[in-house]
């Protein structure tokens, strides 16, 4: 029998694993494990991934979808861990307390899905003192933003508007269940789409053009 040696990891490698697992259109299987007991408590074989990271005030929150399944993994109260072989990625996320872990095993990958696997940069994203306040990026972002006509902000503003809406009802759903930390994540969430359909709008002028005329 193989020993697999698990290696220590963090959030950001989790997400960016899960994130390798669903481009490469590779389902996932789970186990998750209570202290003490054998059998797992929740077993889901083979479906799709999905994952998103939740940022809020009293901490952080990674949400992994397994089909219709959602689990929330407060980062102050998890520790990761992972392993990756030339066709597999393997991945742990278990309570600090020791009550539960949960097992994730991906299908079968690609050499380029574990080439892109082991990529992970930790470094990416950190700040940078020196860098100069508008990167080209930004610079074009900005730019374009200013030539779309109204109906194209009004668009984007909309689609912002809906994802808002969602985000409302999943915190709502997550409150009415007690789960008091992710129903704070998504209503932090869906304050941030907020402001960024606010700020999308001001950016432009012909949009702004119109929504004063309206009013």
């Amino acid at each position: 029998m193989t020993t697999i040696q698990m290696i220590d990891s963090n959030a950001g490698e989790a997400m960016h694993l899960f994130e390798v697992v669903k481009k490469f259109g590779v389902t996932c299987s789970l186990e998750f494990k209570l202290e003490g007991v054998a059998d797992p408590f929740i077993g889901i074989s083979g479906v799709n991934v999905d994952v998103d990271y939740l940022e809020a005030e009293d901490g952080d929150t990674l949400i992994v979808n397994m089909g219709e399944a959602e689990f929330a993994f407060g980062l102050g109260d998890h520790d990761f861990s992972r392993f990756i072989s030339d066709c597999q990625i393997m991945m742990a996320i278990g309570a600090k307390d020791g009550k539960y872990i949960a097992w994730f095993n991906s299908g079968v990958i690609s050499p380029n899905g574990i080439v892109e696997a082991n990529g992970y940069d930790g470094t990416v994203g950190d700040e940078d003192i020196n860098e100069p306040e508008f990167t080209e990026e930004e610079k074009k972002l900005a730019y374009f933003i200013r030539s779309l006509d109204f109906e194209a902000v009004l668009d984007a503003v909309s689609g912002i508007h809906r994802e808002v809406d969602q985000s409302k009802n999943k915190a709502a759903t997550h409150l009415r269940a007690g789960r008091i930390q992710t129903a704070n994540a998504f209503d932090k969430r869906a304050a941030n789409l907020e402001q960024l359909a606010c700020l999308l709008g001001e950016a432009n002028k012909d949009y702004n053009a119109h929504v004063c005329q309206v009013d």
